[in-house]
């Protein structure tokens, strides 16, 4: 497929990376960096499932036989565990993601965690503040881990609507004040999460070297009001396409990672799902 296309197309092709997220569970990492190749794309985001199949090594070695580069390490963090047994899941995860960082020169993905990770047997949610706070504490450990360990952090702040399950730092001035306290530490900017937030263009515009990671998609925003969830690239409001033409003008010239998750998009033939990304891309970006 990468053959079908033009020079110019090829060139933005590259910037493109696909999250492993995006793959069913049948499929495996060796499987989908083989089909992300073929399509021309420049990288993949690599997920616990693709760091618990093939040792650091192995996944250099994987993706520099495809020509693709790590975009990003999903996710370390969810620092607010009270359940002992899904802390120690947690830290086993987190000892994977940074061996495989060094291996692959990649940022890690961070998520904090939220008030509902804090509840365990009898003990209730935690206050906001409190998780907050605890979230701060943590973050500064993993800064430490990985300024001992020459690897870059990537905080990503989380759409408000997911403060109890997934993070409870939602603004991106909050993330940048947290991230401003350590060396190393960037911002991962999901478009889904993050879209709603009146600092996304000044992020883009006043800061473009503090965003590590960038994650797209597109928004299917349901009439009822409830939260928005992600779609094609080529589905919702136009707001992506302003957000794309920001990256361009302020001068970022990373990866833009497409991240949606196989079960959530209605479990889609996977090779479809890759062809229609890359077909969405490609006219989201023309005369970029």
């Amino acid at each position: 497929m990468a053959g079908l296309f033009g020079a110019s197309e090829a060139e933005r092709l590259r910037r493109l990376s696909f999250n492993f997220y995006m793959a069913p569970p049948d499929c495996s990492i060796e499987r989908f960096c083989a089909m992300a190749a073929a399509r021309g794309v420049g990288g993949v985001g690599l997920t616990a499932r693709a760091v618990e199949a093939l040792a650091p090594d192995g996944l250099a070695l994987l993706l520099r036989a495809h020509g693709l580069r790590c975009t990003s390490l999903n996710s370390t963090g969810y620092v607010l565990h009270a359940d002992p047994a899904a802390a120690a899941a947690q830290a086993r995860l987190d000892d994977l993601l940074f061996a495989a960082a060094k291996s692959l020169d990649a940022p890690i993905n961070v998520i904090l965690g939220g008030t509902l990770h804090g509840a365990y047997a009898e003990t209730p949610a935690l206050p906001l503040r409190t998780a907050r706070k605890r979230a701060a504490e943590g973050l500064a450990r993993l800064a430490s881990r990985a300024r001992e360990a020459g690897l870059r952090l990537a905080l990503e702040p989380m759409h408000p609507t997911a403060l109890g399950t997934k993070g409870c730092i939602n603004q991106i001035s909050h993330a940048r004040a947290l991230a401003a306290q350590h060396e190393g530490i960037g911002l991962t900017l999901d478009f889904h999460h993050s879209w709603w937030d009146e600092d996304i263009q000044s992020l883009v515009f006043q800061a473009p070297p503090d965003i590590l990671v960038v994650q797209i998609c597109g928004q299917s925003v349901p009439p009822d009001g409830s939260a928005a969830r992600r779609a094609e690239l080529s589905e919702g409001p136009a707001d992506l396409l302003l957000f794309l033409r920001d990256l361009d003008a302020s001068g970022y010239d990373g990866a833009i990672e497409f991240e949606v998750f196989w079960d959530q998009m209605g479990q889609p033939e996977l090779p479809w799902l890759l062809d229609r990304a890359v077909r969405d891309f490609l006219n989201l970006t023309q005369g970029l």
